[in-house]
């Protein structure tokens, strides 16, 4: 196989990225050929693009869709990368790239959610119990955007790959995932911040100029607050554009945030507020909550609601005994919990999460070895949501020394998952795992695994 071979192939699954994986057992080089835009029971016509040097795999382009899937649809986004526009010429008045967030968006969410349940068990022998979803648009209640463009001619997208720098945010004015209302006020700021000529922060062989940088929109279904996060303190975006967004009445409250760090880290530091509300208020899984500009939201609440309700799960242990949740969050699961227990003790450790939950802001690592340390008896349940990364070796040592009876686990990252389960083995056997399509259109997925602690 080489660089411009043209193949016939036949996709089984999909990889972590959303991309078809064939393999290509007729040539004299066999390799999983990974092919974006080309999904499972599909055949394609695809050119050979890339050979990895480190893997038995290739990279190829889709050129024809020989034999479609019956699930597959017309593209409903004209911003996506394969829509026709995206072909030759991009849409009118509207730079390139196109956005590729939504990989699978080609086919059916049915078909979406059969693809990434066989991906999670044929790459992570991680069988579901089932896999709960709900709407397919319009979910998305916190979304981030890069600024790109110049003063006069804001981008508000994504990064993508590729060489060109001109090439390297995507426009994403009208996104099908995003809640209407952070899609209107995406809109409205690029229109204003046009108006105002703002421009974007832009750092170019170690020269940084402009203003605006990300901006980062939560909702919660009413109301609209934004952080408008910019490369240095001093900020035209923040002093003009942000109170002229709140008396317009396009959002609720807007906060300032400085990043100016190297890199693509978009969450920035000593946060204040320039107009409007500093909150936003609302209901998850029954809990009330108060998330601020930096605060943590799930992208899809009514979906996470469902996972975080199973998380506890009517199974947890006997309801007058102690309860850990680690990595709390914006402690939903932390007030879930302590409706079936007499004691719930959270870990969190960003600092304005775990001020609201009363607790001074801790890793899970520190956790658990304090509780070790104090020779503490172990909870009736310990509940775990970490990042993707998941538990660790050392937390799922100190998991196994604590000996919990029940540990759930909820992951968005089902490799760490499975290695964390490896892990936890020993002591505990899985007794049921379940999955939730938080984010439709993409692979992702969230995971809730309930674990028994083995009889010794």
């Amino acid at each position: 196989m080489k660089v411009g071979d043209v193949l016939e192939l036949q996709v089984d699954a999909i990889d972590e990225r959303g991309q078809g994986i064939a393999a290509a057992e007729d040539t004299a080089d066999p390799r999983s050929v990974l092919i974006p835009g080309l999904f499972p029971g599909e055949r394609g016509e695809v050119r050979i693009e890339a050979l990895s040097r480190h893997t038995p795999r290739a990279h190829a382009r889709l050129r024809s869709v020989l034999d479609p899937s019956p699930a597959r649809r017309e593209l409903p986004c004209p911003r996506h990368e394969d829509y026709p526009p995206h072909g030759p010429t991009p849409l009118p008045d509207r730079p390139r790239p196109a956005c590729g967030g939504c990989p699978l968006m080609a086919i059916e969410i049915d078909a979406q959610r059969e693809a990434k349940r066989a991906w999670v068990a044929r790459e992570f022998n991680l069988e579901l119990d089932t896999l709960i979803g709900a709407e397919e648009f319009g979910y998305r209640w916190s979304s981030k955007r890069v600024v790109w463009g110049r003063a006069g001619r804001l981008i508000l997208g994504s990064r993508v790959a590729g060489r060109q720098k001109r090439d390297r945010v995507a426009d994403m004015r009208g996104c099908l995932v995003d809640h209407p209302l952070i899609s209107a006020a995406f809109d409205a700021l690029e229109d204003r911040g046009n108006a105002l000529a703002i421009a974007p922060w832009t750092e170019r062989g170690g020269e940084v100029r402009g203003d605006l940088r990300y901006i980062w929109a939560k909702t919660n279904g009413v109301a609209v607050i934004l952080t408008l996060i910019t490369g240095e303190p001093s900020s035209r975006a923040a002093d003009e554009l942000g109170p002229a967004l709140v008396e317009a009445g396009v959002v609720a409250g807007v906060a300032h945030s400085v990043q100016s760090g190297a890199g693509n880290v978009i969450r920035g530091e000593a946060t204040r507020m320039v107009a409007g509300v500093d909150h936003i208020a609302f209901a998850l899984a029954g809990v009330e909550l108060r998330v601020g500009p930096q605060g943590f939201l799930q992208p899809n609440p009514r979906v996470a609601a469902l996972a975080y309700a199973e998380l506890v799960g009517p199974d947890a242990g006997e309801p007058s005994g102690l309860a850990c949740d680690l990595y709390a969050g914006a402690g939903v699961t932390t007030a879930l919990l302590r409706e079936r227990f007499a004691e719930v003790v959270p870990c969190e450790s960003y600092p304005e999460s775990a001020a609201a939950l009363g607790v001074a802001p801790q890793t899970a690592e520190q956790f658990c070895r304090e509780w070790l340390e104090a020779g503490r008896e172990p909870p009736a349940l310990i509940v775990a949501n970490p990042p993707r990364a998941g538990l660790g070796e050392a937390v799922c040592a100190d998991l196994l020394a604590i000996g919990a009876p029940r540990v759930h686990l909820m992951s968005c990252n089902p490799a760490t998952l499975r290695a964390d389960l490896d892990r936890l083995d020993p002591g505990y056997e899985l007794v049921g795992l379940r999955g939730y399509d938080t984010l439709p259109q993409t692979p992702h997925l969230e995971l809730v695994a309930w674990l028994r602690r083995r009889s010794l």
